[in-house]
């Protein structure tokens, strides 16, 4: 039986068949590969999320849990720093700031660098003044985790009241000056001139680059 001849029009048509089709395959695994790692991306980043917010939720139970205790230990016996050594880890006053909806018991820091009372609750910086007292009680505070006191420090303005309540007395101090500084600036723990509160943490939120300061003059002492 004679053997069909083809042409080398038809041969080349049947090369190009092959090779198109060998384009489409190769077309559609190298679109399944980016499909695969496109998926394996967006796994890897929604786990990293998930990681993030177990953790957030991890530390804010622990501060809420430091809170409770330090609240149930400043309602059966107050500090007076205005007139008595207050140890390092105790309570020195409540911190009330109606506009934040804030309300929690400080701290005594052991140093700028104590991170460990600092995820108890805000925290007062040592060698600066005590509620009340001539000078400027500096207290620190997170802003995303360990129960994030200090999130929304930025929405305080001119005139909003800062609450300090000690067993001596309750200081009122009104907002006078916002800004926002690098940590090395060091005029935040200032002590010269009238009685004053500055609150401060890191800024913008997840970031240490920067810190936020408010500031607050005293208007009013209950005793």
């Amino acid at each position: 039986m004679p053997l069909a001849v083809t042409s080398g029009e038809e041969k080349g048509r049947e090369t190009g068949r092959e090779k198109k089709g060998g384009k489409e395959r190769s077309g559609r695994r190298k679109g399944r590969l980016l499909l695969a790692t496109g998926a394996c991306l967006v796994a890897c980043g929604l786990l990293a999320l998930a990681g993030v917010y177990a953790y957030i939720h991890y530390t804010n139970r622990r501060a809420s849990a430091a809170q409770a205790e330090l609240f149930r230990i400043w309602g059966e016996n107050p500090s007076a720093p205005e007139r008595e050594p207050v140890a390092v880890g105790d309570g020195i006053a409540r911190l009330v700031v109606p506009r934040l909806g804030l309300d929690a018991i400080v701290v005594e820091l052991e140093g700028l660098d104590d991170t460990a009372n600092l995820k108890r609750g805000p925290g007062h910086i040592p060698g600066t003044a005590y509620p009340g007292q001539e000078g400027n009680c500096v207290i620190s505070g997170h802003r995303t985790t360990y129960g994030a006191p200090f999130r929304h420090l930025e929405e305080l303005e001119a005139g909003d009241e800062i609450f300090l309540e000690t067993a001596e007395a309750r200081y009122t101090y009104l907002v006078f000056d916002k800004r926002i500084v690098l940590p090395t600036d060091l005029t935040v723990l200032e002590q010269e001139g009238e009685p004053r509160v500055t609150l401060t943490a890191c800024h913008p939120w997840y970031s240490a680059s920067r810190r936020i300061v408010v500031t607050g003059r005293l208007a009013n002492t209950e005793k």
